[in-house]
């Protein structure tokens, strides 16, 4: 069980993130991967289901993590590749099949696939990748 000063200033909810938020940051919780259930961090850390949730809502605040209804919450790629529109460009999203398949990507994650009107193509995670109009 990990560690939580019950009689700290700061409040249980946090220290619960910030032990969470310091495993995404060391790389043992990756990118696009579930967090643990909210089950297991209660057992784990020793705190009510509340304290989890809290916890959990504030990482999603910070940008740390993402929750799909249903699904289970996610920690957010740190980067997002931004790509400008062109004329002739083609842009789409799918399944994670074929070209995407390699990405590692979360359960439920769609790929953005960009054709460029030279041919060529790019393949990138759905959660990790934004499009700007100019």
């Amino acid at each position: 069980m990990r560690e939580i000063d019950h009689h700290s200033e700061t409040p249980v909810y946090r220290q619960v993130a910030d032990s969470i938020r310091a495993d995404i940051q060391s790389g043992r919780l990756r990118p696009r991967r579930p967090l643990p259930s909210e089950k297991h961090l209660q057992q784990e850390y020793g705190v009510a289901r509340d304290t989890v949730r809290r916890a959990i809502g504030h990482l999603a605040e910070l940008g740390l993590v993402r929750t799909v209804a249903g699904r289970g919450t996610f920690v957010r790629a740190a980067e997002v590749t931004v790509v400008g529109a062109e004329p002739g460009m083609r842009i789409f999203t799918r399944p994670p099949t074929g070209a995407g398949a390699e990405l590692d990507l979360a359960e439920g994650v769609w790929v953005l696939v960009i054709e460029r009107a030279d041919g060529g193509v790019e393949v990138l995670p759905g959660d990790a990748a934004e499009i700007r109009l100019e």
